[in-house]
């Protein structure tokens, strides 16, 4: 697998942490291009920027690394055998317990670490997220995505511009990276998270799967039951 087709895109405010930047140095290692992007307050344009370069570049692969995310370098990797147009890994908030990645209505229960599989998500936060070059030349297709300029810069295309969109007689608010998947689901992608894959969240400590169920201790696999009571349970 050719490591310099896939580039690994990192929008930060002021740095990146410590744990992240090892690994992305341990990545530039191994023949992949990281762009940091320090700066943007509005994180959409980041995003935007960062994804029309690499696509006028004609990189085949984008990975998306929140600069407060811990991460195994393999990681990477496995999303890449997974072949699939859109794959991300699961992590939580830092505040709430919930999932940052959005799961399918009726999901009932995930196995996390080991035992853990592919499942389709509803929408991929973009801590952790793969998306191969396809996605972002239909998606700007078929939504019809303008050429924006800003300030001198090369012109930008608005993949993840936030939308609103209404649902069951309401309105909802999608932000940069949720707005982004729901193009690519009207455009016909699924999405899709590898629930083997242990990510930190980085915070106060270090969120990880265990804390949409309750906290630590860590556990090297963890089922956890999305509905009556979500009692973590150590497989």
């Amino acid at each position: 697998m050719d490591n310099s087709c896939c580039v690994i895109l990192v929008p930060a405010g002021r740095y990146i942490e410590p744990h992240c930047e090892f690994s992305l140095r341990q990545l530039e290692a191994q023949g992949y291009i990281v762009r940091r992007l320090y700066g943007f307050a509005m994180v959409d344009v980041a995003r935007n920027r960062l994804a029309s370069e690499a696509i006028a570049d004609g990189f085949e692969e984008l990975m998306w690394v929140d600069s407060d995310i811990a991460f195994e370098p393999q990681s990477v990797q496995r999303l890449r055998s997974h072949g699939l147009p859109i794959v991300c890994g699961l992590y939580p908030k830092k505040a709430e317990k919930e999932w940052s990645s959005q799961l399918l209505p009726g999901q009932k229960s995930i196995t996390l670490g080991e035992g853990g599989e592919l499942i389709e998500i509803h929408y991929a936060a973009t801590g952790f997220l793969l998306v191969r070059r396809p996605v972002f030349l239909e998606v700007q297709r078929q939504q019809q995505l303008p050429a924006c300029f800003w300030r001198g810069a090369k012109p930008t295309i608005p993949f993840f511009l936030p939308m609103v969109i209404a649902s069951g007689g309401r309105h909802f608010y999608l932000g940069e990276d949720f707005a982004f998947c729901e193009r690519a689901r009207r455009c016909g992608f699924q999405i899709f998270a590898d629930t083997s894959i242990r990510l930190q969240h980085i915070g106060i400590y270090g969120y990880s799967w265990e804390d949409v169920g309750g906290g630590l201790p860590r556990y090297r696999s963890y089922q956890l039951r999305m509905s009556g009571g979500d009692e973590p349970a150590d497989a």
